[in-house]
């Protein structure tokens, strides 16, 4: 499938399971903690829902991120987003199970997006994140446009040539607002590249990076594979 439109709000976030948790383990109870959030009469102000299970793929090119799994909810709308956030009732709810269930509650490990699909995703085995911050000092805006201009027509083209891009989203980081209803940003930019090839889409990924060596500060990368839990 498609992602949802660009133009709904997208929250991202990386989960990281517990300590003495194992990875089926931390699935399966993260899997329990989306069931009940679906279950919420304020689920209907999502749009679409998707857990992207961390897998181990044999990747030099790429330092890798600590993550367990990559979580994306598209809201329907901003007004949706905001009563979604404000529920009074399901906050708490959730916010009990979050406990249970990650290492650190989800605020602190997501980012508010602005979507921007440059090639709409097609059925793949993989999906790669990567996590990207400014050079200190650096404005978010500023830096996602500079990144926009120059990285993406690098990225798409080494893409292409090595045969391995099924889809890639520029995801912007939001800042936080003064009334908190948006997450402190986790980074400035997450790209999203679906592939078959994550060999292939590795090296591009390293060539693209450091062809724009200077543009940023920090990156790393989460492989996953893709879960559609809910899209209506």
């Amino acid at each position: 499938m498609n992602p949802a439109p660009a133009g709904r709000p997208k929250l991202i976030y990386f989960a990281e399971r517990p300590k003495g948790v194992d990875p089926e383990g931390f699935k399966a109870r993260w899997r329990q903690h989306a069931r009940l959030g679906m279950s919420q009469p304020r689920w209907s102000n999502v749009a679409r829902y998707v857990h992207c299970d961390a897998i181990a793929v044999a990747d030099a090119a790429l330092p890798p991120g600590p993550c367990d799994g990559v979580a994306m909810v598209w809201y329907r709308s901003e007004e949706t987003r905001l009563a979604h956030v404000s529920d009074r009732d399901a906050g708490p709810v959730m916010k009990r199970d979050e406990a249970d269930t990650f290492a650190r509650p989800v605020r602190e490990v997501a980012a508010l997006c602005e979507e921007d699909v440059l090639r709409p995703c097609t059925p793949a085995r993989y999906k790669l994140f990567l996590r990207l911050w400014a050079p200190e000092g650096q404005p978010r805006e500023e830096f996602q446009a500079v990144w926009l201009e120059r990285f993406t027509p690098r990225l798409l083209a080494n893409l292409d040539a090595a045969k391995a891009c099924r889809g890639y989203i520029e995801n912007r980081a939001r800042g936080e607002d003064s009334g908190q209803a948006v997450p402190p940003p986790l980074c400035d930019e997450i790209a999203e590249i679906a592939t078959s090839v994550p060999q292939a889409a590795a090296v591009a990924v390293r060539l693209s990076l450091d062809e724009v060596a200077g543009s940023f500060d920090t990156v790393d990368a989460i492989w996953t594979e893709e879960t559609v839990l809910y899209d209506q």
